[in-house]
């Protein structure tokens, strides 16, 4: 456990790959895990055998900071599939088309934003913009600022979980009982991070909701997910009073999308920067010439 870095571990693994093959178990403490080293292995197992291998383990560390509600978290379950239908209904291949509007929106602020001032950090413009999109099409909410507190709430409870999902980084998750002793013993520095970013991480997906539901409450007119979803909930409630569905679909699936956007940036800003290096810039000018 102690040979996994606690950065850039896919280095390690990759190197592991090439000694040991496409697929590596490691035994850790109450956690095995399995490294997949190509792109040929994870289709074989996770596409093409998918009913095997479809389901998802519970880490004690995502419970802890409440991350429970997260669809790409959840066990294969009723629960789960719940969760998915609805996110299907909004965001599948015939429902996406809507939200054209919104995106060639955000997409043009955007770039009046960059050649605006250029010397802005650019992962703080496209944080804002897709979390501009998505707040929108979830929460009907506007957000002009890169230090919107929605901007800046959904990039730290990211961070939290992007630190917990590095294979042996949190010892908690293969000793359990480490949580029930004090964070100020030595070796609770799982515990400590569980603490830090559970709040932030409730308030993310809760906030924006009880925001958007106590408008709906209140009269105010919203387009958005959230409405959408309570409104057919309300409904279904009503077709059949002895199977009541709460609002929590409407939430879980409405975090989802707002988690999802905030993860979607740290990728499209490593290709940036990936695109950007002077190696890769002289490739991209022999394409086009």
């Amino acid at each position: 456990m102690l040979d996994i870095p606690s950065v850039m571990p896919w280095k390690k693994f990759q190197e592991w790959s090439k000694v040991y093959g496409d697929v590596v178990f490691l035994n850790l403490p109450g956690q095995p895990t399995v490294i997949l080293g190509s792109a040929k292995a994870a289709f074989e197992l996770l596409d093409k055998r998918s009913d095997i291998y479809s389901d998802r383990p519970t880490p004690i560390m995502h419970k802890m900071m409440s991350w429970g509600w997260n669809l790409a978290l959840m066990p294969y379950s009723q629960r789960w599939r719940d969760h998915r239908r609805e996110f299907h209904q909004h965001f599948n291949q015939h429902e996406v088309p809507k939200f054209h509007q919104i995106q060639l929106r955000e997409c043009r602020a955007f770039l009046q934003r960059v050649f605006a001032s250029p010397t802005n950090d650019l992962g703080q413009n496209v944080r804002q913009i897709f979390t501009a999109i998505i707040l929108k099409i979830a929460y009907d909410m506007d957000i002009s600022d890169l230090r919107d507190e929605y901007v800046l709430l959904a990039q730290e409870a990211v961070e939290g979980i992007s630190i917990v999902t590095v294979p042996g980084i949190c010892w908690l998750e293969h000793f359990p009982f480490l949580r029930y002793i004090p964070t100020w013993v030595p070796w609770t520095y799982s515990k400590r991070i569980t603490e830090y970013y559970r709040p932030i991480v409730e308030n993310m997906v809760n906030k924006p909701f009880d925001e958007i539901k106590q408008g709906i409450v209140n009269g105010q007119d919203n387009h958005s997910l959230v409405s959408s979803i309570i409104e057919r909930i309300q409904q279904r409630s009503i077709e059949d009073p002895s199977n009541p569905i709460d609002d929590k679909i409407a939430r879980n699936v409405a975090g989802v999308a707002y988690a999802t956007a905030a993860d979607t940036v740290s990728v499209l800003h490593l290709v940036y920067r990936i695109l950007s290096q002077y190696t890769c810039r002289q490739l991209q000018q022999v394409n086009l010439s």
